[in-house]
């Protein structure tokens, strides 16, 4: 009896495996292997469909596909040149589907620090923008990824000074900076997000400030085992937004200072 048993759940996989796929629908179009509905519930309710996202093209690089994967799509969320992309594989090699412009904040986490060999030292964030922006309405919110929960805030103060070009930078103590994986930092501005990053994966925020927003991941981060003390996670590039930088592995830090190699035009 176990054995028909055993061999009527495994026909029953089988057929599903190799049936059509509906998502929010139970009746896939005949014409496609897979469905995705806009809505589930009879139309009270609509949703998107998000292709895999990658924070940049060197995150984009770690894909490693064959000529096989032609028709491969990842959305890259800065290209390095201020704009974010729908990618296709094409056998050989990534091609623009489209490209949009998506809005920079109007300041932005320009470096951090949260982990390096031996004891935590020196935990950090740094906030760039234009100069003479007032950061006195200002928070920076910590969250834990794993419980999705705001575990500090640290009150932002003082002008965004000049260094090149109208934009400058403050740096601001954090210690206690969780060391991930998927933890998280929001600049809050009279209770509003304005940016939410994390290190080490992605997660949706269940309370504080940034209660219900996915963060996006900046796609490097730094290592107990081989980060040095006085290092830090930095954008480079040239530009004034967010946009136009990219983040990049753990080298020596500035806090209070643009980055080596982010040249602001």
């Amino acid at each position: 009896m176990k054995t028909v048993v055993l061999v009527f759940c495994v026909g029953f996989a089988m057929g599903n495996l190799f049936g059509q796929v509906g998502i929010g629908t139970v009746n896939p179009t005949n014409s496609s292997m897979l469905e995705v509905s806009s809505t589930s519930d009879g139309g009270s309710t609509y949703k998107g469909f998000m292709p895999p996202r990658v924070p940049n093209i060197p995150a984009r690089n770690a894909i490693i596909p064959n000529i096989s994967d032609a028709g491969l799509l990842v959305f890259v969320m800065n290209n390095g040149n201020g704009q974010s992309c729908l990618q296709i594989w094409d056998g050989g090699v990534w091609n623009d589907i489209y490209c949009v412009t998506i809005p920079s904040p109007e300041i932005w986490i320009n470096e951090f620090h949260y982990k390096n060999m031996g004891t935590d030292s020196g935990e950090f964030v740094e906030i760039a923008g234009p100069a003479g922006y007032d950061l006195g309405t200002c928070t920076i919110e910590l969250y834990n990824g794993a419980t999705g929960t705001n575990y500090q805030t640290i009150p932002l103060n003082g002008l965004i000074p000049n260094q090149s070009n109208g934009v400058g930078t403050r740096s601001f103590v954090a210690t206690g900076l969780q060391n991930g994986p998927a933890d998280g930092i929001a600049i809050v501005k009279a209770g509003i997000v304005i940016q939410f990053l994390s290190y080490e994966g992605t997660f949706m925020a269940n309370n504080g400030p940034a209660n219900g927003i996915n963060s996006t991941d900046i796609g490097v981060k730094e290592s107990k085992i081989t980060t040095p003390i006085g290092f830090s996670l930095q954008l480079t590039g040239n530009g004034n937004t967010y946009g136009d930088f990219i983040w990049n592995a753990p080298a020596d830090d500035s806090p209070g200072d643009l980055n080596v190699g982010q040249n602001i035009n």
